[in-house]
């Protein structure tokens, strides 16, 4: 099996991640500190509580932080905690991680957040299910089903000496649940806007009344909508589970793990975005095609706070690894950034193929 592993280390984070198509092979794996001497290894239970029996995606990240990520906050990121413990351990410049006994993985994954500064430690593990939003609402047998398939396990491994501060006053910015989405969208994709000034502006083109944005905007006639930075599209999609990040700042963008997301973009786009807009409703492609209707329902929001006029939505795919016989399979994450200055120009993203002729029953 070929385990992706990715190494990035700055004055903030230091971190590594790697995903499973099946976490019930890590539900008696153990966290390994080695010393690099005589000492004995110290083995720490990833999950003492087995919660990784049941078998879903997984995706694995260890992280060494100046100070712990607030609980609620990884919640947001990563889903509702199931399990938490947290171990005190001691640590020296030859110390070293892993993760051993891994069923069907016959050797141990390192963990390289060395080098680390000798002294008094705590690891906090923690496990979260992230499970799409359309389980929140009522749902078909076969979507029933799939939502299980659809959820992903993550093992959050954090390294802080045990002298950091828990809370820090001075950040203002905290990731809430209006800085991510994870979702399903269907083969036409979806659309961000200010669902409030957009409806606005398409009364005053098109009259009051239900319109066909799917036939408007094929004909050509709301391109100004994207001119004017109402809105911005995503078309064509795989229809899968996304999550949809949106950074409340560059600081907290920092706690994103970017070799999980992929380690690079796979596509990138640009919009141009009013600034009066600070907030972006998140509506399926398909539902613009009643939108008199489209325009009573209680979508999700995200925010996006700020003055600048340059949106920025990239896509980063991490790839489950394959275990116990089973496929590979990705998870995409969209990141939404705003900056300033205007776009040059406009770039969609468009005719998004993350895995070849797949039928959701979600979508």
């Amino acid at each position: 099996m070929n385990v992706p592993l990715h190494k990035d280390t700055d004055e903030h984070s230091s971190h590594v991640a790697f995903a499973l198509v099946d976490s019930s092979v890590l539900s008696k794996a153990k966290l390994i500190l080695s010393y690099g001497d005589q000492a004995e290894d110290v083995q720490l239970d990833l999950d003492p509580q087995r919660h990784l029996e049941d078998g879903r995606k997984v995706s694995v990240i260890a992280q060494q932080f100046p100070k712990p990520l607030p609980r609620e906050e990884a919640s947001v990121l990563y889903g509702p905690e199931l399990s938490y413990v947290q171990y005190a351990v001691s640590l020296t410049a030859e110390s070293s991680l892993c993760i051993a006994s891994i069923q069907g993985v016959d050797y141990p994954i390192r963990l390289d957040l060395a080098p680390y500064v000798a002294g008094e430690y705590e690891v906090r593990i923690a496990l979260h299910r992230k499970t799409p939003r359309i389980a929140e609402g009522p749902l078909e047998p076969e979507q029933q089903a799939m939502v299980k398939y659809a959820q992903v396990n993550t093992v959050h491994i954090m390294l802080f000496p045990s002298a950091a501060p828990l809370l820090d006053s001075t950040s203002a910015a905290k990731w809430t649940r209006n800085h991510h989405m994870f979702d399903s969208y269907g083969r036409r994709g979806f659309i961000l806007a200010d669902l409030e000034l957009l409806s606005g502006r398409v009364a005053e083109m098109f009259g009051p009344g239900n319109h066909n944005l799917l036939e408007l905007f094929t004909e050509g006639r709301l391109d100004s909508l994207l001119e004017e930075g109402l809105m911005a599209v995503v078309w064509g999609l795989t229809p899968w589970c996304y999550s949809l990040y949106s950074p409340p700042n560059e600081q907290a963008a920092q706690v994103l793990v970017w070799d999980k997301l992929g380690e690079q973009p796979v596509r990138q786009a640009i919009y141009y975005i009013d600034p009066k807009v600070q907030r972006l409703s998140i509506i399926p492609a398909n539902e613009l095609a009643f939108w008199a209707d489209c325009i009573r329902k209680d979508w999700p929001v995200v925010d996006v706070s700020g003055e600048g006029e340059t949106l920025r939505l990239d896509l980063y795919v991490q790839i489950a690894e394959a275990v116990n016989e089973l496929h590979e399979n990705p998870i995409p994450s969209f990141v939404l950034t705003r900056s300033a200055g205007k776009p040059d120009m406009i770039m969609l993203m468009a005719n998004v193929v993350i895995v070849e002729e797949i039928d959701f029953p979600m979508s």
